[in-house]
């Protein structure tokens, strides 16, 4: 019973402590996804709040690349835009990658202005984007 008190206790401590080590304040530490995946959602995310289709579509599947057209991209850009504030600042901190088979993906946090969080994925396979979710 001790050594499981002790193991929680020490896991719910270790995030703090790591950050310490690392950086003067929490503000300091950034985390980005690994390889060419940070710049990938950079350049999704850049896509939505500029509602450019040809950069949303750029390093996407074949079948990415033609499940929407334009319109519907630009219809699904309006929308998150307006229920998430894109146009106003916000914040990703990369999470996770998780592996599932021939398919990659990438987890984010979301923090908006309005203090609103969602997690974003992205799904690759073979270094190509394959899927989008917000979560």
């Amino acid at each position: 019973m001790l050594k499981k008190a002790l193991f929680i206790v020490f896991c719910s401590m270790a995030v703090p402590l790591f950050q310490n080590a690392w950086a003067d304040d929490a503000s300091q530490c950034t985390v980005t996804a690994p390889g060419d995946t940070q710049q990938q959602f950079d350049r999704l995310m850049t896509a939505l709040v500029h509602k450019d289709f040809n950069l949303w579509t750029e390093h996407a599947d074949p079948q990415f690349a033609t499940a929407a057209s334009a319109q519907s991209f630009q219809e699904m850009a309006s929308s998150l835009d307006q229920k998430l504030g894109l146009q106003k600042h916000w914040t990703a901190n990369y999470v996770t990658t998780l592996n599932e088979g021939k398919y990659q993906s990438g987890i984010w946090r979301l923090s908006m202005a309005n203090g609103q969080q969602v997690l974003i994925q992205i799904t690759f396979a073979y270094n190509k984007v394959a899927g989008f979710h917000v979560l």
